[in-house]
């Protein structure tokens, strides 16, 4: 089978990328490699794959690019892109989330209209769903997909936005559309600004790790194998039109899975907390009934395996981050030093042949004659230097 993936380079992206060209798939991917984090982890990210016989990497921005080619022959599109972060979506920046999350999916399902697809799948998150199953402060029920949704934050509202629309194309036009929601996904190759990355890099750099409120808030944490087993199983599944919910099955509070993680990496971690962040939720714990029912699947990766994993990756990432300090800090001295010589030598060049004229010159005022004879050979042939 031909299938679309956008942002191919992403976190969960590349895992899928991975495992669809495993099981025999041709794969189309598509990145912008926005900035929002570095374009070298996103390129480490595609190493295994970049050289597959049957992968072809697309860098375009689905804002803007032709969907004609990398829709040719495509049996199943499933769109990962996006601009993430709910603290990053207030303000000016809400622009980028409207471009990214609303207008660029609009394209994509416009697009696929005149297309035979088997299968269009959403990813959506978590984060549609805000303070829903919280009453008066208190957690009231587990997160299900029948219950009225309420988003916290500009990047909530914008991935509820993009759900309506997959609706909107499937009862419109028949395309063949599944949103399914993700809960706080997690693993080797991690976005830096997600919680256990930072959290990892902190104590692998010795320093405090940095906690948004309190701690207390609850977190259903998703290994992203588990993600990429159940966005594989969707392709084929008969879940169209449906809204899903893909959860680790294990919530707990931000305080305990940092208990895990210092369990795991043998380290008494000093903690700052700090203001909670506009568009945070108290609780996100999934209700997965849906999840079981239509795709008979239970999540199979714990929250300390999970952990295990991603910290044995962090330890990866943290040396060759190393190494690229210590090659630049060796190279960079080089490069100044070529710099200033370089700029030393043009310097003298150009008073040596200010000296030149003057002496020119003055030569010509002893006598006249000479002010016809070259300085040097090199002006005899029009040379500037």
């Amino acid at each position: 089978m031909k299938i679309l993936v956008t942002g191919c380079a992403g976190f969960i992206g590349s895992h899928l990328t991975a495992r669809l060209l495993k099981e025999g798939h041709e794969v189309v991917g598509v990145d912008n490699f926005d900035i929002f984090y570095s374009r070298s982890q996103k390129e480490k990210n595609l190493m295994p794959v970049l050289l597959h016989p049957k992968f072809k990497l697309e860098e375009d921005n689905l804002a803007t690019m032709s969907f004609a080619k990398v829709l040719k022959g495509t049996e199943a599109v499933i769109h990962l892109a996006g601009q993430p972060g709910v603290r990053g979506s207030w303000g000016s920046s809400f622009n980028r989330y409207v471009t990214n999350n609303i207008q660029a999916t609009q394209r994509l399902l416009e697009e696929s209209k005149g297309s035979k697809l088997k299968r269009f799948i959403y990813a959506s998150s978590s984060s549609v769903y805000g303070d829903a199953a919280v009453c008066n402060g208190a957690e009231t029920q587990y997160l299900n997909e029948d219950m009225k949704v309420q988003p916290k934050s500009p990047y909530g509202v914008t991935k509820l936005a993009a759900e309506h629309l997959c609706q909107l194309y499937q009862q419109e036009y028949k395309i063949p559309a599944v949103a399914l929601r993700f809960f706080s996904v997690y693993g080797p190759g991690q976005r830096p600004d997600m919680a256990f990355h930072r959290f990892c890099h902190s104590i692998l750099r010795e320093a405090a790790l940095r906690v948004y409120g309190d701690g207390q808030q609850v977190r259903d944490f998703t290994y992203v194998d588990d993600v990429v087993d159940v966005v594989n199983a969707a392709i084929t599944a008969d879940v169209t039109g449906q809204v899903v919910n893909v959860g680790g099955g294990t919530p707990c509070t931000l305080l305990e899975a940092i208990g895990v993680l210092e369990e795991i990496s043998g380290a008494a971690c000093a903690k700052t907390f700090l203001d909670r962040q506009r568009g945070d939720v108290i609780s996100t714990r999934a209700d997965t009934a849906k999840l079981e029912k239509l795709f008979g699947f239970k999540p199979k990766v714990s929250l300390r395996e999970g952990l295990a994993r991603q910290w044995e990756w962090m330890k990866n990432f943290i040396q060759s981050e190393d190494e690229e300090i210590a090659i630049k800090a060796t190279v960079q001295p080089i490069i100044g030093v070529d710099q200033e010589a370089l700029a030393q030598v043009k310097a003298d060049e150009k008073a040596a042949k200010k000296a030149a004229r003057k002496a020119k010159a003055q030569s010509a005022k002893a006598d006249p004659a000479q002010a016809e004879l070259p300085v040097n050979p090199a002006e005899s042939n029009g040379s500037n230097g």
